[in-house]
């Protein structure tokens, strides 16, 4: 009865040490550093000095959505054309292996030349496309 009793407790033990621990630590750092800057903020204001404002994100790639979608379709290209071209050779996974690595590799290098050759007259990537 007692050896059943500790064992629950064990378990309870070894699942708040492996849950509830880490939880609560981030919750404490993540609480102690809000009140540090808001403590921060407070005594620049009792002191006259009008705090900054909150940092705004800076303009993001308007550009990475066209990356991504190039890449992705240099790497499909890539894969479909070794994976044909192993096909019809009939071989073997190991020899389709040297087959289909390089050609996703060189597909990957046309589609960045392709966005590069896309962008590369706009002075700056964050700017409207007239």
């Amino acid at each position: 009865m007692v050896e059943n009793v500790l064992d629950q407790i064990t378990g309870i033990i070894a699942i708040l040490s492996a849950v509830a621990l880490p939880i609560s630590l981030g919750m404490y750092i993540v609480i102690r550093t809000v009140n540090s800057k808001h403590k921060e903020r407070m005594e620049l204001i009792k002191q006259g000095i009008i705090p900054p404002e909150q940092q705004s994100k800076p303009t993001t790639n308007k550009y990475r959505s066209l990356r991504n979608g190039v890449l992705c379709i240099g790497i499909a290209l890539g894969l479909i054309i070794s994976l044909i071209i192993s096909y019809q050779m009939k071989l073997s996974e190991d020899e389709a292996f040297w087959v289909v690595a390089p050609a996703t590799l060189l597909f990957l290098g046309v589609a960045y030349i392709a966005f590069y050759l896309l962008v590369k007259d706009k002075k700056n990537f964050g700017e409207d496309v007239e």
